[in-house]
């Protein structure tokens, strides 16, 4: 796993948010201020991703509801370089907590998406931001991880 370097000022700006994170805790706070863009490498984005459930019709008269990726389903495809870091954000948009699951990528476990390797969820209505580098290269797919009742 690539391990991120901080620059001297970035250290003293994670640290300080860190310590209001510490006092501060209403309203999603914290999880803004733990994703925000100085634990990227450069602020960089690559992708973003918004997860929800939207309405399909699969047949006529015969609709469905599905967890769509930016509103398709399946979701857009994403392109990365293998041996090359990528950033995302991933939203939450619905009302229960997910994850996003990356097939064949060679990812840590806090960005696998798979809840029984303890990858942290993301809240209902919330927020991740993730890093990987893609390895090995190859078509994969990805999806959400979630049980719904």
């Amino acid at each position: 796993m690539h391990s991120p370097t901080f620059s001297r000022r970035q250290f003293i700006t994670g640290t300080s948010a860190l310590a209001v994170v510490g006092i501060a805790h209403a309203n999603n706070l914290t999880h803004r201020l733990l994703t925000s863009s100085f634990f990227a490498q450069d602020g960089a984005i690559d992708y973003t991703l918004h997860i929800k459930a939207s309405a399909f019709e699969i047949a006529p008269k015969r609709i469905i509801s599905a967890t769509t990726y930016n509103g398709q389903f399946p979701g857009p495809l994403l392109r990365f370089k293998e041996g090359r870091p990528v950033v995302l954000d991933i939203y939450n948009d619905t009302d229960t907590p997910e994850q996003l699951h990356w097939h064949g990528q060679k990812v840590s476990v806090d960005v696998d998406g798979a809840a029984e390797e303890g990858t942290p969820l993301i809240p209902a209505h919330g927020m991740r931001r993730i890093a990987f580098t893609p390895n090995p290269a190859g078509l994969r797919f990805y999806h959400t991880q979630s049980r719904r009742s």
